[in-house]
């Protein structure tokens, strides 16, 4: 029997074949640890662990013969596997950032896309919508509908994180003028450090925010790196040997979030993980 767990335009993929009294998993590389943070067990009862696959590239597999399994964990395995790739989008690099990063973002999700074909805004990309371009137009019970709509799903997200030592997590809106610190993502990731008990990091912007919707990806990258290595940005705490949660409300090329990223990593930073509330039909910004 096989089960293939995948979402269109995602990233983190996952199969499981069961067949005389044995699975087989595979999954491409990079979620490897994903799955080992959440189920160690089963690398650790497999005699051949994780290998990357011979046939195809970017791909790893893990055998459990029988004997070596439980089959209730297994059972939870499955489960989780159809909600771990389908509760959210697995974001990477796509074709028109790719040139200009590696793996500066380890890993990205996304609440869902804010629109489908044919069908019009999805429920939080509505709630997105709202809250970030007509917020003045709503009246208190609207605003707290549509915010609950929001954070419910962001915490809920959180669960996929693979925390160790809470105590080396923090929180990150993307830098920001303090204008800015009145806008959706910020509050966003205010809420998330006060829900998770985590310490909360403030990027504040030293210059205006350049205007970028004109921009092509490789200007808008060169304006962001003049902005970070010219001490355009003031951070309130160190991210030295931290694990940073960095929180914006839409991911189109990933350009802005990638190059954070990096930035972050220069500081220090151990590990960056990009939550987002939606993701744009489009991988480009401005196309």
């Amino acid at each position: 029997m096989k089960y293939q767990f995948e979402r269109t335009r995602s990233d983190f993929w996952i199969t499981v074949y069961e067949n005389d009294d044995a699975y087989s998993i595979s999954t491409n590389d990079k979620y490897v640890d994903i799955i080992n943070y959440f189920f160690p067990i089963l690398e650790k009862n497999s005699p051949k662990k994780w290998r990357k696959s011979e046939n195809y590239a970017n791909m790893s597999n893990l055998w459990l013969p029988e004997g070596c399994y439980d089959q209730n964990i297994m059972t939870e395995f499955i489960n989780w596997s159809d909600e771990v790739t389908n509760n959210v989008l697995w974001l990477s690099l796509n074709k028109n950032i790719k040139e200009y990063f590696d793996d500066e973002l380890d890993y990205c999700i996304a609440s869902d896309f804010n629109i489908v074909y044919g069908e019009g805004r999805t429920e939080i990309g509505e709630a997105e919508y709202q809250l970030k371009y007509n917020i003045e137009d709503l009246n208190v019970t609207e605003r707290n509908q549509y915010a609950n709509i929001i954070m419910s799903k962001m915490l809920d997200n959180c669960k996929y994180i693979p925390f160790n030592n809470r105590l080396n997590w923090c929180v990150s809106p993307m830098p920001a003028t303090e204008c800015g610190k009145t806008k959706l993502a910020w509050r966003m990731a205010e809420e998330i450090s006060k829900q998770l008990r985590l310490s909360f990091i403030e990027p504040i912007l030293s210059c205006d925010k350049p205007q970028m919707k004109q921009l092509s990806t490789k200007e808008k990258i060169g304006t962001w790196e003049k902005i970070y290595y010219n001490d355009g940005v003031i951070l309130d705490n160190q991210v030295r040997g931290k694990n940073v949660i960095v929180v914006d409300d839409l991911y189109q090329s990933g350009t802005t979030m990638w190059e954070y990223a990096k930035f972050l990593k220069t500081l220090g930073a151990r590990f960056v993980f990009g939550i987002v509330c939606v993701k744009s039909l489009r991988d480009s910004d401005n196309t």
